[in-house]
């Protein structure tokens, strides 16, 4: 339990110095905020940390990659997001506002914007270029998610079990693993124009447990480091993907509400996950 305890202090130590640095420089202005990718590297450095300190080993399968949890690991979390989402935005927004360069011109092709460097594109130009971002960004993201689950599901979540039992200790880790980015988003280290870092602390949390929720029911099927690494990396990176392509909002709390619906499903969606498992698996 000391293991346990310090592992958490650790992590929650080092969120709230990152966090502290680049609040007190301007927040998401700040010069320092390429810093914030450093966040995802800190779960696995606390694992680091806990071994050096205490010699307590970190227990992963490195061999598990079931295939049959593939399309689970990639689809599920964005698939349940995207279905309850953009209906709702189309019903609260009038329509899904596609951004314009989305429509071809009189010309036939497609005027990617230059920040995009994609230039101008023909239909299937542009479907390539939409599925290689998917997939490029699906990568880097769950790179950076594989250090972030080392600590979370990786070395926190087996240990929660063997004293609480499966099902509790997913709901623990994800309640730790949601409260651990609350610095995060006070800092301007996770922004969202338009809204208060406090209100963003209010709201995002639910949707993180709710995405531990699944995270961590899969990791109990699996037992991957590997699989909730690329499921972690498809919620942060296409989770909400189809609204990388939309106009910029009027009203930002709107997108909030979409996204705390969205998060509403997906807690749905790991309780129906959970409800089976044993108490004392």
């Amino acid at each position: 339990m000391k293991a346990i305890v310090a592992f958490v202090a650790s992590a929650y130590a080092m969120a709230i110095g990152l966090s502290l640095v680049i609040g007190l420089t301007g927040g998401h202005e700040s010069p320092f905020i390429g810093l914030a990718y450093l966040s995802m590297l800190l779960p696995a450095v606390s694992v680091l940390i806990v071994y050096l300190t205490m010699k307590e080993p970190l227990r992963i399968c490195w061999d598990c990659f079931p295939l049959k949890y593939l399309p689970v690991a990639l689809f599920l979390i964005p698939g349940v997001m995207h279905l309850v989402m953009l209906p709702l935005m189309a019903t609260v927004g009038g329509g899904l506002r596609w951004q314009d360069w989305l429509k071809p011109q009189p010309d036939g092709l497609y005027h990617s914007p230059t920040s995009r460097g994609w230039g101008d594109l023909t239909f299937h130009g542009l479907v390539g270029h939409i599925a290689l971002n998917a997939i490029v960004g699906l990568a880097i993201v769950s790179f950076l998610a594989f250090f972030e689950e080392i600590g979370w599901r990786g070395w926190l979540l087996p240990r929660l079990r063997e004293r609480m039992g499966a099902r509790r200790a997913v709901v623990v880790t994800a309640i730790i693993w949601a409260l651990w980015h609350v610095p995060f988003q006070l800092s301007g280290v996770h922004h969202i124009e338009g809204i208060s870092p406090i209100r963003l602390a209010l709201t995002i949390p639910p949707g993180t447990v709710a995405a531990g929720l699944t995270l961590g029911w899969l990791w109990l099927r699996t037992e991957s480091i590997w699989l909730v690494s690329l499921a972690h990396g498809a919620l942060n990176n296409w989770g909400q993907y189809a609204f990388k392509y939309m106009k910029e909002s009027a009203n930002p709390h709107t997108d909030l509400a979409v996204l705390s619906v969205g998060s509403l499903a997906l807690f749905l969606v790991g309780v129906f996950l959970l409800w089976p498992v044993s108490r004392r698996s």
